[in-house]
């Protein structure tokens, strides 16, 4: 059975959250690989959200998690452009939830700021998180509100991400700054406040001294 069909028969809204990480839009537009991430790139914030409520989500399953998402991935990145010439690096990183992105190879090399420590295998990530509880990295202890209702709320106010759209949904301006961005909805967002004409907002950045873990696959141009 596949982590796909076992998750549909177990979890149907994390089903639904793996299919959409696998499926999510590639792009290599840009020079520099730091666009390429910024592009795609995917907190996997479900995974953990679900991993407080459901006890079989152990570290075996979290590594056929992110597993599944890259077999998908080099699948798809085979019909794109820098498969022929240039390749690709695959990166897990740690974040507040674990996190995946692909980059096309480029001069740059390495894209990411801060201080980060390479690790041999994805489990060095995955088992970072295990036991790790995530709603207990923000300030708030249940959040039980999903990505579309979380949209949903930001459009009803016009894309107003500041005090009154987040009492509307029972949290605080960081927090909510915060679940935009582990969420991965920071494009969706400024979607949204375009349409009503706002500016862009910036969500948070990673600084110089910022240190974390991170496993780094380079896939060779024309691999089978």
């Amino acid at each position: 059975m596949t982590i796909l069909a076992f998750t549909r028969q177990k979890c149907p809204e994390l089903a639904a959250f793996l299919e959409g990480c696998c499926s999510a839009p590639l792009s290599f537009e840009g020079d520099h690989p730091n666009y390429h991430s910024s592009q795609n790139h995917i907190h996997l914030w479900g995974l953990e959200w679900w991993a407080d409520r459901l006890p079989w989500i152990d570290l075996q399953y979290r590594l056929d998690f992110v597993e599944e998402i890259v077999r998908r991935w080099r699948i798809r990145l085979k019909g794109l452009p820098p498969y022929r010439e240039k390749g690709y690096r695959l990166y897990l990183y740690e974040d507040l939830a674990p996190t995946i992105s692909v980059v096309a190879e480029t001069p740059y090399g390495f894209p990411y700021p801060g201080e980060p420590t390479f690790v041999a295998q994805r489990r060095d990530i995955m088992a970072l998180y295990v036991e790790r509880s995530w709603r207990a990295n923000f300030e708030f202890e249940e959040f039980a509100v999903g990505p579309d209702a979380l949209l949903a709320a930001i459009d009803k106010a016009a894309g107003s991400i500041s005090n009154p759209t987040a009492n509307a949904l029972g949290l605080k301006v960081g927090a909510l700054r915060i679940l935009i961005e582990q969420m991965g909805l920071d494009r969706e967002v400024n979607q949204i406040r375009k349409k009503y004409k706002r500016r862009p907002a910036q969500f948070r950045e990673e600084t110089d001294f910022h240190k974390y873990r991170v496993h780094e696959q380079k896939i060779e141009p024309g691999y089978a």
